[in-house]
């Protein structure tokens, strides 16, 4: 049974873990059993192969410490003006007028530990 499901971690967590390592670690395992999962017959995998790329990819970041944040809410709530605020500059476009940000941006956050963390400002959605 993997790990995720049983509510126990296959790695034995330190008294110092916090929760979120914990977590982390836990996500890291669930992702890494998912993809060798041996039960999963290869005419299933060649049908979902961009459904395993996109794990593999979550997987990746969370090898690398990477941790991606994406703001998301209605039209001209503020979105980039809270992402630039949490970047600590004027990354992404503001205005008064509607609908300002038209694509997804992102923007390495450096404040948080080794810049690992990603802000990702999106456009509104109506």
């Amino acid at each position: 049974m993997p790990a995720w499901l049983s509510g126990k971690s296959a790695t034995t967590g330190t008294a110092t873990e916090s929760a979120g390592d914990t977590h982390l670690s836990l996500a890291r395992e669930s992702l890494r059993e998912l993809l060798s999962d041996e039960r999963v017959p290869q005419e299933i995998r060649a049908l979902l192969a961009e459904d395993y790329q996109q794990v593999q990819a979550m997987l990746d970041k969370l090898e690398h410490g990477h941790i991606h944040i994406a703001v998301f809410g209605r039209v001209s709530v503020g979105k980039s003006a809270l992402v630039n605020a949490l970047l600590g500059e004027q990354r992404f476009s503001t205005s008064p007028l509607h609908g300002e940000t038209r694509t997804v941006q992102s923007g390495q956050w450096r404040e948080f530990h080794d810049g690992n963390v990603y802000l990702i400002d999106t456009p509104g959605i109506n």
